[in-house]
């Protein structure tokens, strides 16, 4: 068996310098001209104002990648054939190593003296003289014009002779806008929570009045001093809570009636069913208003007719506009009010050239989907305070009945509801004749220099709100005087007398010369 094992090797070793001095010279080729065209169309973009936001950092830094990427597809890997070529050429030995790349296809009695004569010349042949690498020059010369492309880029002037940079640069602010409302969606309702029944009441609300019941299912007639100070306790516990509702979520909902609304005489009948039922703690009208502006907006996607087109828009708009309107003017909700008017400015931005119509609406959807969740909020904050107040209202009912030693749990243990509570010590008040005792209050006032809350005795019953008048007998006698000064104004007497300058009418002097 002949043995070629030295002059395989070399073949080899050239056969892989030489497939990677080929990928060299092509990706060098191919990103020498692909730069050199860059610039071109470059200067072209900057001259014009076509493809600018084509040209950038990144799209260069691109040119030498594909060339890469195309180079390594198109390359055509050396055989040993090539390889073979490469050694006799390097050597001088007359086709020695290509007979040898080609001895197993070939017969013969002279393998063995071919062999023998290539395996004494492998040893001498340095492969990295045969194929040697040049690649300073080239990588050079390709670092200097992607230097230049790359100053080009950075600091040649941007020239707009026909407005599309400009135009370009509007598409591009108002889509990052349009993102930046998604994310700000995205965030809200992650912060809101999830799965609220309309009309339920919150957990925090849910717990406060369940510690209400167990501790007036725990009171005992002849433990007047411990039943007041519990009562004392879960007054202040509820009383905290409809404070901070009242205040920070609340507040300006209930500060007006429904027949105080300033909206126009067509709206003024849904608006203040909006508001009367919001306070009821049910956003049933407003969820189904928003619903409707959805199904406009689906209809608004599917529909070509630009007329019927522009009915929709103009009815999507004025929906989120009341909507809006009614969100900052009565309820006083900023995350509301900000949901809806994200929703009314992502609907202008679908209307614009170079925005993309489906994303506009969709992102729409979510702002309204949103604001859906902030009412369904709202109404629960309200049916909260709503039924801290009926708890406020019988935990007075309660310190009443404990006064009088008639407050006994075992009584109410099996109510399950707080409205047979109320029903239960109302009966049981009345038959005591204990409705007109003097009882305490929560309340907020207003006063000249700001705004006071606390605790004040009122004049009628226990509850929360104002006390009765107070009782009066206007037949005592008292040191009280009238004192009024005399007025200076008599009758006949002038007060004031006016002089001016200017022309009389016609005929004034000389009937007043005649008179004299």
């Amino acid at each position: 068996m002949i043995s070629l094992a030295q002059s395989l090797k070399l073949l080899k070793q050239v056969s892989l310098r030489l497939d990677l001095a080929s990928l060299g010279r092509r990706f060098y080729r191919l990103s020498f001209w692909g730069v050199i065209a860059y610039a071109g169309l470059l200067l072209a973009s900057r001259l014009s104002g076509f493809g600018a936001e084509w040209f950038n950092p990144w799209s260069l830094a691109a040119v030498p990648a594909l060339c890469a990427l195309v180079a390594t597809v198109a390359h055509r890997r050396p055989t040993p054939v090539d390889a073979a070529r490469a050694v006799d050429l390097y050597s001088g030995t007359k086709d020695l190593f290509l007979t040898v790349a080609l001895l197993e296809k070939s017969a013969g009695d002279y393998q063995p003296l071919v062999a023998q004569a290539a395996e004494t010349q492998a040893p001498r042949i340095q492969p990295a003289r045969v194929v040697p690498f040049q690649f300073q020059k080239p990588l050079g010369e390709l670092a200097a014009i992607a230097a230049l492309a790359a100053a080009a880029v950075l600091f040649l002037p941007q020239f707009d002779p026909f407005g599309r940079v400009e135009a370009s640069q509007q598409v591009a602010k108002k889509q990052q806008m349009l993102e930046d409302s998604k994310k700000a969606t995205e965030a809200r309702k992650a912060q809101l929570k999830t799965d609220v029944e309309e009309g339920e009441m919150s957990e925090e609300a849910k717990k406060a009045i369940e510690g209400l019941k167990t501790a007036l299912n725990k009171m005992r007639p002849q433990e007047k001093t411990n039943n007041q100070r519990e009562l004392a306790g879960q007054q202040k516990n509820l009383g905290e809570m409809w404070r901070r509702l009242n205040n920070e979520k609340l507040k300006e909902l209930f500060s007006h009636s429904p027949q105080e609304q300033q909206f126009g005489s067509a709206n003024k009948e849904k608006l203040e069913k909006w508001t009367r039922e919001l306070q009821e703690g049910s956003s049933a009208a407003l969820q189904k208003e928003i619903e409707e502006a959805i199904e406009d907006l689906q209809r608004l996607e599917q529909t070509t007719d630009p007329v019927k087109k522009a009915e929709l828009e103009q009815k999507i708009r004025k929906k989120l506009k009341d909507l809006n309107q009614f969100a900052g003017d009565r309820v006083g909700s900023k995350p509301l009010s900000a949901a809806l008017q994200r929703a009314m400015q992502q609907l202008e931005m679908s209307r614009m050239e170079g925005m993309d119509p489906k994303e506009a609406a969709q992102a729409v959807k979510e702002s309204l989907e949103l604001s859906k969740a902030e009412l369904q909020e709202i109404a629960q904050s309200a049916k909260d305070l709503q039924k801290l107040e009926e708890s406020l209202k019988i935990m007075q009912m309660a310190k009443q009945l404990n006064e009088q030693e008639k407050l006994d749990g075992e009584e109410t243990e099996g109510m399950g509801d707080m409205g047979e509570y109320e029903e239960f010590y109302q009966e049981l008040i009345a038959q005591l004749g204990l409705s007109g005792m003097e009882g305490e209050g929560e309340g907020e006032g207003e006063g000249e220099d700001g705004e006071g809350e606390g605790d004040g005795e009122g004049m009628g019953g226990r509850g929360m709100g104002r006390g009765r008048a107070a009782p009066e007998d206007d037949s005592t006698e008292s040191d009280f005087r009238t004192e009024q000064s005399k007025s200076p104004v008599t009758a006949g007497k002038t007060l004031m007398t006016m002089k001016s300058k200017g022309l009389s009418q016609k005929g004034d002097d000389r009937a007043e010369y005649r008179k004299a």
